[in-house]
């Protein structure tokens, strides 16, 4: 069995992996960890959420006071590699074997593209928790996925996995 776990880096991203650590042991599934850049996304942001989690196991980024140059796109792809990349090694060491895949472009498309790409039996979604209101606006990630996707899609809710969840390590 494959499950999709589209991964935006939100909040919700911990509650998503954690839910998805548990589903991928009772199913004995392959994770695809995949992360669709949207068009606009042209800054590099921190993770310490991510990274204080699941705590890289090697230093896969370059310092923000390097002096290599270059086009912020291939550096914010490889961020977000690196950022999958560490969740990658942690799902590895609870026994879930995992795969990374980015791509750019609108978000639904892309997890329903990834989806087939990999020919995988679910689609697991963090939830955001929106009000009412924004999603009339704006709609969701969410929402557009439940309506094109040809197999089951699960929206893991935001803290869902709070009480379950042991504190980081302490170095």
């Amino acid at each position: 069995m494959k499950l999709l776990c589209a991964i935006d880096f939100s909040e919700s991203t911990i509650d998503l992996i954690k839910s998805a650590e548990k589903l991928g042991t009772h199913c004995n599934a392959t994770l695809v960890l995949a992360h669709v850049m949207p068009p606009d996304e042209n800054e590099i942001e921190f993770q310490p959420i991510i990274e204080a989690h699941f705590k890289p196991r090697k230093k896969y980024y370059t310092e923000p006071d390097s002096t290599e140059k270059g086009d912020s796109v291939p550096i914010l792809h490889n961020r977000k590699y690196q950022l999958l990349q560490t969740i990658t090694e942690w799902l590895k060491e609870k026994g879930i074997s995992s795969e990374i895949s980015i791509m750019h472009g609108n978000e639904v498309d892309g997890i329903i593209e990834q989806a087939a790409k990999h020919e995988t039996d679910m689609i697991l979604l963090g939830s955001h928790g929106h009000k009412a209101l924004y999603q009339l606006l704006i709609g969701s990630v969410c929402e557009g996925v439940l309506r094109k996707a040809t197999i089951p899609v699960v929206i893991v809710p935001k803290g869902n996995t709070k009480k379950n969840v042991a504190p980081p390590a302490q170095d």
